[in-house]
């Protein structure tokens, strides 16, 4: 039988001991792509399912209609370019005028203005950026939007500023412009973004380049969008990746990897039942119109037993196998019960945690980055460092049970 059109997308790398994806499947993986899908959808029948029985209380919930099972999201498409992009390119930590003030700093008030407006007035090689419109979109979703969290989330098409937490109270939670933008700013994931480095590692992407004759930027680059998620308090030990391969779900790690929890050793087997429904009610053959067979999906399990859609990321060496490696994920069965494994794995003790990858982002080595970033200036780095409180986790409350 001739192979799918996903498997043919899927080139295995032995040197650097993962798959390359196609652009296609890069693309697909934009929240811009697959969001109007998750955010209206209904599950497909599932009477007849063979295997993979919860009991009926947990079914009861799962099967519940839910016409929205991902985050509320609003997409901003009309970003002032070229002078946005410019700005998360440029060096330096000095906010856009108007958006300098930071919820995260001790001085929410004029004084972080007066910092930002101050030291510099002499510097005429400082480029100074303004983006008034796109301050008040961020704004109005805060106020209006998603007025019940009261702050966003940002993200550009694929990445999320988790590696640049440290700077915002360990938290990607944003109240102001200047929250959002300093984030993003920070952030060597967004950066990713803006320079298409996913694209660029996709074993088609030259001769999609090379094909293209238009003049405009061409369709293999898609414009950069800012996406502002409703602000939810997840719980970081109910947060799930799915490894999909020719349409199956493979495996499901814990996606915070480098800490032991120790209830998922007792709850696995429930939260694999109810993970696997959920993908075969509202995920197979329902992302990229079912185009698309290999992906890897982030999920959420909440306190009512439902799944959240987070994000989906491509079937690529560029994304973290977590408790797998991606030699065994690439040699495994599509079947998962033909496979020597139970189909979820987590870390059962302490001595099976993993290095936490975003661990090389925090202080004191972003210390020094911001030192550098700001050019050597010693008054303008510690005025700086003064506004910012001290990292925190995760809050007490949340409002992540709430849809809209």
């Amino acid at each position: 039988m001739a192979e799918e059109p996903s498997l043919i997308g899927t080139d295995f790398d032995d040197e650097i001991h993962g798959p390359r994806p196609t652009v296609d499947e890069v693309l697909a993986c934009q929240l811009s792509s697959w969001y109007p899908t998750f955010s209206n959808i209904l599950p497909l029948n599932a009477s007849d399912r063979e295997n993979h029985q919860c009991d009926s209380t947990q079914q009861q919930r799962q099967n519940k209609l839910r016409k929205n099972v991902t985050i509320p999201s609003v997409i901003i498409n009309d970003l002032p370019m070229p002078e946005f992009k410019n700005f998360l390119l440029t060096d330096g930590v000095k906010l856009p005028r108007g958006a300098t003030k930071l919820s995260s700093c001790a001085g929410v008030s004029s004084k972080s203005d007066d910092y930002e407006n101050g030291d510099n007035e002499d510097d005429e090689n400082d480029v100074e950026f303004h983006f008034p419109d796109l301050n008040d979109r961020i704004i109005e979703t805060v106020r209006e939007r998603f007025s019940s969290a009261g702050a966003v989330m940002p993200k550009l098409n694929w990445s999320a500023p988790r590696d640049a937490t440290w700077i915002n109270e360990g938290t990607m939670k944003c109240k102001t412009p200047g929250d959002v933008y300093l984030l993003l700013k920070s952030s060597d994931f967004c950066t990713h973004d803006v320079l298409y480095q996913s694209l660029q590692d996709c074993q088609d992407y030259r001769t999609k380049v090379e094909d293209y004759d238009g003049d405009s930027l061409s369709p293999v680059h898609p414009p950069l969008q800012l996406i502002l998620r409703k602000w939810c308090n997840l719980n970081p030990s109910m947060e799930f990746r799915c490894f999909v391969r020719r349409h199956e779900l493979l495996g499901i790690s814990q996606r915070q990897h480098s800490v032991h929890f120790p209830h998922l050793k007792q709850d696995k087997d429930q939260i694999y039942d109810l993970i696997y429904d959920f993908f075969e009610d509202y995920v197979k053959h329902r992302f990229a119109d079912g185009k698309i067979g290999n992906y890897v999906l982030d999920v959420f399990l909440d306190k009512k037993d439902r799944i959240w859609v987070i994000d989906f990321n491509p079937w690529a060496r560029t994304t973290d196998s977590l408790l797998y490696e991606w030699s065994e994920l690439m040699s495994m069965d599509d079947e998962p019960e033909d496979n020597d494994d139970e189909g979820i794995r987590i870390a059962a003790s302490e001595g099976e945690v993993r290095h936490d990858p975003l661990s090389s982002y925090r202080a004191p080595i972003d210390t020094v980055d911001l030192a550098s970033m700001t050019h050597g200036d010693a008054k303008q780095f510690e005025e700086f460092m003064k506004l910012c409180q001290r990292p925190t986790y995760w809050e007490e409350n949340s409002d992540e049970d709430e849809e809209d």
